[in-house]
């Protein structure tokens, strides 16, 4: 499951603090005594770790490098190969840390805190990432026994489960295949199921997961957030896990971030299909916290993204300025043009600003059409008898809806006093369903009775969804039994 939490500006680290990631080899692990960093005051808020983070970002963590799908690979980061041991992914990840109340059978040494990275350099295996968001929480991978590294014993407090969640730097939105810019800007966390099961982590502990969703809102609060760094290679191609196997798990603590006031932006709808020479508007809402009052300005940038045909849309936002009051909401509408002639997928970038202070969000927006075509566009029948010509209809980048049809011969009556003096032409269906990327059909026959006059008609089919129509044509050559006109 996709989980991000409430947007908040993360420290910005400059190229000096990622150098003090490196930690001297010599160092090894921290004993109890050396929680406290003497040169930057970080201590563990979990009594059973006894290691010294090491503050970071999260894009210091997956190392701002992208794979195929947009997320961060293993290789692109610093951390790499994140926390192992000799039993496995499946138990490093869920390894206690050594404490007076490891399970029996628990394999020592626990997690090291520090690891030496692909590069052959120290660098710390426990960090702190401060000022993110979190996402939506979900409750995985239930257990009622502690992993073989941990002893394979019953939990002496039931069932447990993986509490699972996104952190994420302020600004950015969710990462999915539409929205790959985010991806190196969130990370995915989880407090283990061992480390519950040892209460280590739960109900009234420096990581309870209860207290996380009581005490936060997913994409509202900001949080701090205390961990190992770890790489899972099984969902690497997963968007819920940003297309990367970076990870802090375990979480060992977290915090409600003390943190100035901001803002953020959400969009609704993220997503537009637009046709052709319309337009389409999405809610902008800058949403508050910890107390943030003052005006923002909006700013739109448009970017194509693929398959783009004809002039790009506008984008517009209406009022430009708004005024939010302390702790309060505000809303904008931003509006999407289309011209006649445009086609293909581009993505709406809206920025609002505040003094130093510039959050954005984006909006995909798929200008998409449909297009209707005779086969064959010609017929020729003989008083007293009929003909027909198959309208296939296409959705064209993606376009879904109803579209409607509708037929009219021309020209007009040829005989005064006689009805009818023209064929006639009916639709099978006045209207045809289209599902993105698919095609409908529907047939046209045309009809001449006896009293039709001979001569050379068109029939003129229109095909319309809203305010688009899009028309094609089918001659009908009317003739008497046996006589070529």
């Amino acid at each position: 499951m996709y989980l991000l939490s409430k947007k908040t500006r993360v420290t910005v680290l400059t190229c000096a603090l990622m150098a003090a990631i490196l930690i001297p080899a010599h160092l090894g692990l921290f004993p109890a005594s050396a929680m406290a960093s003497p040169s930057t005051g970080l201590t563990s808020w979990n009594p059973n770790v006894n290691c010294t983070p090491t503050l970071v970002t999260v894009e210091q963590i997956v190392g701002n490098q992208t794979g195929p799908q947009g997320g961060a690979t293993q290789g692109g980061s610093v951390f790499n190969p994140g926390i192992t041991s000799p039993y496995g992914p499946g138990n490093t990840k869920s390894w206690l840390t050594p404490s007076s109340s490891t399970p029996q059978g628990w394999t020592s040494p626990g997690p090291s805190c520090t690891i030496s990275n692909a590069n052959g350099q120290i660098v710390s295996a426990f960090v702190q990432v401060n000022g993110v968001q979190r996402g939506y929480r979900a409750e995985e991978d239930w257990n009622t026994s502690f992993m073989p590294i941990n002893g394979g014993s019953q939990y002496p407090n039931g069932r447990q489960s993986d509490s699972t969640f996104n952190i994420f730097t302020p600004g950015y939105g969710p990462c999915d295949s539409t929205n790959t810019t985010g991806c190196t800007h969130q990370l995915h966390a989880e407090i283990d199921h061992d480390w519950k099961g040892a209460s280590y982590c739960g109900l009234n502990t420096a990581c309870d997961n209860n207290t996380l969703v009581a005490q936060t809102a997913a994409y509202k609060s900001l949080i701090d957030i205390q961990g190992f760094v770890f790489w899972d290679a099984d969902h690497v191609n997963e968007s819920d896990h940003n297309f990367s196997g970076w990870e802090i798990h375990p979480v060992t603590a977290w915090r409600i971030s003390n943190t100035s006031s901001d803002f953020e932006l959400s969009a609704s709808p993220s997503s537009l299909a637009v046709l052709s020479s319309q337009s389409a508007n999405s809610d902008i809402t800058v949403n508050t916290f910890n107390l943030f009052t003052g005006g923002v300005s909006f700013s739109t940038t448009v970017s194509s993204t693929s398959n783009t045909v004809g002039a790009p849309p506008t984008a517009t936002m209406n009022p430009s300025n708004v005024t939010v009051a302390s702790g309060g909401i505000a809303k904008s509408k931003l509006t999407i043009a289309t011209a006649a002639s445009s086609l293909g997928n581009y993505t709406i970038r809206v920025t609002g600003t505040n003094g130093s202070l510039t959050r954005a969000v984006t909006v995909s927006v798929d200008i998409v059409d449909f297009g209707v075509a005779a086969n064959p566009t010609s017929l020729s029948i003989s008083i007293g008898s009929s003909g027909t010509s198959t309208l296939t209809l296409t959705s064209v980048n993606g376009f879904s809806g109803s579209v409607s049809l509708t037929a009219r011969v021309a020209p007009s009556s040829l005989t005064a006093g006689l009805s009818p003096a023209q064929p006639t032409a009916a639709l099978s269906s006045s209207a045809v369903n289209l599902q993105p990327g698919g095609t409908g059909s529907a047939a046209l026959t045309v009809s001449a009775s006896l009293l039709t006059t001979p001569g050379t008609y068109t029939v003129t089919i229109t095909a319309t969804s809203g305010n688009v129509s899009h028309t094609t044509s089918v001659t009908v050559t009317v003739t008497v039994a046996g006589i070529s006109l």
